[in-house]
């Protein structure tokens, strides 16, 4: 199983989704890869399958953080290469600067925003674990194998994965600078390089409209779509 896959990608809607059946998490900004670790090594692939250049230097070191952080022998992991949202209001970077700030200690300690404008990893599924394919996995038991292999740190992390009711979490991402967020069914099926009903790439609204208790709605236009159990 050593040959390029492609990740797969979310369908962007206008869409209510009332069901229960589903988890939400934030849409990262920045560039997707999936990353293969083998035998204490790691190789990264974009979207397309090609070999990820080391562009800048946060990124040329990418291989070597993401095979300390990947506790699998053999796994290949799908994320984003991204700097947000690790300093927005509610961050524990921003929390931590805040702390120091108040007690006079800004000046003697490491300014904790410079360390997290560093770019990290987000790990958001588990497409290959020991050799196996996970494909027909449900996306609720890959999230679950995923923690189980992810040792995080300020490098390397793994997206919140969320349920209803979302008002909170809405605002906190929002805040934190984030424009979408993604659906994605308990069930849904791993579909290397396809787009899929199972998950909606939704809008984060600048103002929820009048009556919003936890509803999600994306795209744009009036017509909604409501996704039932």
């Amino acid at each position: 199983m050593n040959e390029p896959l492609l990740p797969q990608l979310p369908i962007e809607a206008n869409a209510e989704v009332l069901s229960v059946e589903w988890l939400f998490e934030p849409l990262w900004p920045g560039t997707r890869m999936l990353a293969r670790a083998s035998d204490g090594r790691v190789r990264l692939t974009d979207e397309l399958g090609e070999p990820v250049e080391a562009a800048d230097a946060d990124l040329a070191d990418a291989p070597e953080i993401l095979a300390a952080a990947i506790l699998a022998n053999d796994a290949l992991v799908d994320g984003i290469w991204t700097a947000q949202p690790f300093v927005g209001d509610g961050s524990p970077a921003r929390a931590w600067a805040e702390t120091l700030a108040a007690e006079g200690l800004s000046e003697e300690i490491s300014d904790p925003l410079e360390t997290e404008r560093r770019r990290a990893f987000v790990a958001v599924d588990l497409v290959e674990l020991d050799g196996e394919p996970l494909h027909e996995v449900p996306f609720q038991e890959r999230r679950r194998l995923l923690e189980s292999v992810i040792d995080q740190g300020i490098r390397v992390r793994l997206s919140p994965i969320v349920k209803q009711p979302l008002a909170g979490w809405m605002v906190g991402w929002r805040a934190n600078g984030f424009t979408h967020y993604v659906a994605k069914h308990m069930n849904s099926r791993y579909r290397p390089g396809e787009r899929t009903e199972d998950w909606l790439k939704l809008s984060l609204r600048a103002e929820p409209p009048r009556g919003f208790m936890g509803r999600m709605l994306g795209g744009r236009g009036d017509r909604v779509r409501r996704v039932r159990d």
